[in-house]
């Protein structure tokens, strides 16, 4: 380990040690498989669930014009001050949205967490090369002297994308009601157990049949405490009977497009969908 990394993760340690705390726990978490294993399996799920070579998507995603800007964006970030700036989604975790966009080619997708627009931009790119979609964004806002929202985001994508500030437990439900049908939701906002677990449970009425529930930090835990409990993506998906795979803290899962004996908990304890 570099000497300026090491001092780095001292300071950011005495400053919130129960934070490092939480990252040591989560990088040896990611730490048990390799990112080799991880990108095989979940592109070859991904391939699998809707017929598509995600190997070649993961390609086209890799020479294009908006990968570049990204990586130049992104480097671009990381020369700002510390305190000017806070961490980001992983190129992992990106690429992995990207694809699975590309796939699946939701009309509506909704995500909670925006941050500087690293996963925004990601999906919007996708749904540009799909030609089709729109995302609808909720966030806090960013603090005075931080970049922007849509400081990742080309501004090609602008008008596929609706951004709304505000708090997540008052603008979700109101989105919802209004465009009544999602097919892609993803999680990266508040990580607590509850939270997760309410913004899943608020959204799923609404996702359509063979809609998509995907999340990021699906293998933290939100306190030291709660170091060994289970996280609420896996816990959810197991309430609700859903196939999910969890690669390098993302998770995916998939609403059954019929129902059947085993995705009837999901209809049962939900109630019935508006969603059509």
């Amino acid at each position: 380990m570099a000497p300026t990394t090491l001092v780095k993760m001292l300071g950011k340690s005495i400053r919130n040690p129960q934070r490092a705390a939480l990252r040591l726990v989560l990088n040896a978490r990611v730490a048990r498989s390799s990112l080799k294993r991880d990108r095989s399996r979940l592109f070859g799920t991904i391939s699998r669930a809707w017929n598509v070579d995600a190997l070649a998507l993961s390609e086209e995603y890799r020479s294009s014009d908006y990968a570049r800007w990204y990586q130049e964006r992104l480097a671009e970030l990381r020369q700002l001050p510390a305190e000017a700036r806070m961490g980001t989604s992983g190129d992992f975790a990106c690429e992995a949205l990207y694809v699975l966009v590309r796939a699946a080619k939701p009309q509506a997708v909704v995500e909670t967490g925006v941050l500087y627009g690293a996963s925004s931009g990601h999906i919007l790119a996708a749904l540009a090369a799909n030609g089709a979609g729109r995302l609808y964004s909720i966030d806090l806002g960013v603090r005075p002297g931080e970049p922007p929202h849509d400081f990742l985001v080309d501004c090609g994508f602008l008008p596929r994308w609706e951004y709304i500030v505000g708090d997540t437990t008052l603008e979700l439900p109101r989105l919802l009601e209004r465009i009544r049908g999602v097919d892609m939701f993803h999680h990266d906002s508040l990580h607590t157990f509850d939270h997760m677990m309410w913004e899943y449970e608020t959204v799923a009425p609404y996702l359509r049949p063979g809609g998509i529930l995907a999340s990021h930090d699906v293998l933290v835990s939100d306190s030291i405490r709660n170091i060994f409990r289970e996280n609420a993506f896996p816990a959810f998906c197991q309430q609700r009977h859903l196939k999910h795979i969890m690669v390098r803290n993302s998770g995916i899962a998939r609403r059954p497009k019929r129902p059947s004996r085993s995705s009837r908990p999901w209809m049962s304890l939900m109630g019935a969908a508006p969603a059509r």
